[in-house]
């Protein structure tokens, strides 16, 4: 499966998310599971009786599954607490804890990427504790999703219903990167994350690289990176993943783009390299308001990996 198509059929399994409520969302988790996991088992209610707090389960590993998916989960987290407090003791421990005992409980919780809460996370772990269960927490959406990336292309295609051909959606941007731009464009201003410094070797780090001229940009841009934590708060750990590789990606192209032929890095060569990463990532669209407002965005991105080390050298891990 080639890049393009792998992020399309990522794209078509977000829409999936969003518009699954109630037993569309618990069918769409056990198609996935089912595929994903050789011992998965769904429940499907009986009668009046109804699941008895197992939406699915895995026998072997005492390993249960509930689920719960409103249409909006943000105005539904004091429920989900309730659910899981009543639920798990009232249904689940007296039912099917008398013959397949409990030993780790999953709250299938399609939060629609919006990401967890402190509340149902303090009541998973109490519920671990007062239990004794070896694992007890919130499976979201981005957790399907890390499931169903894993699957084959055979599989995915069932879930999703068939990709495209690859040439029907090549002038389409279903990446990661644009996933991201997009988030953070409508990301508040100001950030709710105090006590975010700047990295204190920042400095040396731009003057190592020959940033003499784009550096500032990367100093100025690290009070912001907090939007793409909150990103990956919310997405798979696939998403993760890909836009650190396409960012390492870039840097290394820009390596062999923009060669250092002296043997001493050249005056402008380090903004050089910075400016072609910064097209790369927010190519220039004609309209100079909306370019500057992505390039904006694009400069967060590169404070992020600058930070990290995907993106330039860090002077001491780099040898003369």
């Amino acid at each position: 499966m080639t890049p393009q198509i792998k992020h399309f059929a990522r794209t078509m399994f977000k829409l999936k998310v969003y518009q699954s409520n109630g037993f569309a969302y618990e069918h769409l988790f056990a198609r996935v599971l089912e595929s994903s996991r050789i011992g998965f088992l769904q429940l499907k209610p009986y009668g009046n009786q109804g699941d008895r707090g197992n939406d699915g389960y895995e026998k072997a590993h005492g390993r249960y599954f509930q689920v719960f998916a409103p249409e909006d989960p943000t105005k539904k987290l004091q429920a989900a607490i309730k659910k899981v407090e009543t639920d798990f003791v009232t249904k689940l421990l007296p039912y099917w804890g008398t013959f397949c005992a409990v030993k780790e409980y999953f709250f299938v919780f399609n939060d629609k990427y919006s990401g967890t809460n402190y509340a149902l996370e303090k009541t998973l772990t109490d519920l671990a504790a007062a239990h004794g269960l070896s694992a007890a927490s919130v499976f979201l959406a981005k957790h399907l999703e890390d499931e169903f990336m894993l699957l084959s292309e055979d599989q995915i295609m069932t879930i999703i219903g068939g990709l495209p051909d690859e040439n029907a959606i090549s002038s389409l941007d279903y990446s990661v990167i644009a996933d991201v731009i997009k988030h953070i464009q409508d990301s508040p201003v100001s950030s709710p994350s105090p006590g975010k410094l700047v990295v204190p070797d920042i400095d040396e780090k731009i003057q190592f690289n020959g940033l003499e001229k784009s550096g500032h940009w990367l100093k100025a841009k690290q009070s912001e990176t907090w939007q793409l934590d909150d990103y990956f708060s919310r997405n798979s750990a696939f998403a993760k993943q890909d836009l650190r590789d396409y960012l390492a990606k870039l840097y290394a192209n820009s390596l062999v783009d923009f060669p250092d032929q002296s043997g001493h890095l050249d005056k402008d060569l380090g903004d050089v390299r910075f400016a072609a990463i910064l097209e790369r990532i927010v190519p220039a669209s004609g309209t100079p308001a909306l370019d500057r407002l992505r390039r904006d965005v694009g400069l967060v991105i590169m404070a992020k990996y600058f930070e990290t080390c995907d993106i330039f050298e860090e002077p001491r891990n780099v040898t003369a």
